[in-house]
């Protein structure tokens, strides 16, 4: 489910309508604004605009994309709008002008300007509004195409946003899980062991540090493996299995020794 955000002019918190698809028309934001409100809209109309750029959304036709925050504000009526309770009735306005110049102003402010209904929405917002009985057939064909040139013009819009939307995806970096091990770490255990290499957590070669097979245990008693550095030789002497309770040092050439008192 998408949803965008909305807010009267005066009001503090946002709050939110959810919807089908990547975007919903200004008709139906405003009648959902209206039901949710319950306001009958009788004596005013109502008008949205963008949050951030304070930019009108002029015709009912445009498109408002997901997660877009918008402000609501009542003005007086105009003489040949009506009133916002058009929008409870189910019925739109015809548009002054084509919204594809509306949409390219709107996209440079806040992105790519592309929208899409979901096929059963925007059939039951078709359903929803009375037909127009015509005069004459002549005016009838005239409505049956400049419908049919919207919809096209918005499944254009929709088919171009969802490449657009490909391309970012494919050039962003993949990201990892925070619970799997870091590729730095399977490399350094995967490289050739230096012979004179000793795991500073058991004091025995053949392993390095992350592969050590105490890792885990809680019951193992963890010694101190330090450098020699600073002893002299005479005070060192080597041994193969370290000694209970006593700390072990290993030399440069990786051989374990313990430090004793010279005699």
């Amino acid at each position: 489910m998408s949803q965008i955000y909305y807010k009267f002019k005066s009001a503090k918190d946002y709050d939110n309508i959810t919807f089908d698809g990547l975007g919903i028309s200004v008709f139906d934001a405003k009648k959902e604004i209206l039901v949710a409100k319950r306001l009958k809209g009788n004596d005013f109309d109502i008008v949205v605009s963008h949050a951030e750029s304070g930019e009108d959304y002029q015709e009912d036709t445009a498109l408002i994309p997901r997660n877009t925050p918008i402000v609501v504000r009542r003005v007086p009526t105009k003489p040949g709008k009506g009133t916002a309770h058009r929008y409870l009735e189910g019925a739109p306005t015809a548009p002054r002008n084509v919204t594809t110049g509306n949409r390219a102003n709107y996209g440079n402010v806040n992105g790519s300007m592309s929208k899409t209904f979901d096929s059963s929405k925007q059939h039951q917002t078709q359903t929803s509004r009375p037909s127009p009985v015509p005069t004459t057939n002549q005016t009838s064909g005239e409505e049956q195409t400049e419908e049919d040139r919207r919809i096209a013009a918005m499944f254009a819009q929709s088919s171009e946003f969802w490449e657009k939307t490909q391309e970012q995806m494919a050039s962003k970096p993949a990201l990892r899980r925070p619970n799997q091990p870091r590729p730095q770490v399977k490399q350094q255990i995967q490289k050739a062991l230096p012979p004179n290499y000793v795991c500073y957590r058991c004091g025995q070669k053949g392993h390095w540090i992350q592969a050590c097979p105490t890792n885990g245990d809680r019951s193992f008693d963890h010694m101190k493996v330090r450098k020699t550095t600073g002893i002299p030789r005479s005070f060192l002497q080597k041994v193969e299995q370290v000694p209970p309770g006593k700390g072990v040092l290993v030399t440069q050439d990786g051989n374990l020794v313990i430090a004793q008192a010279n005699e």
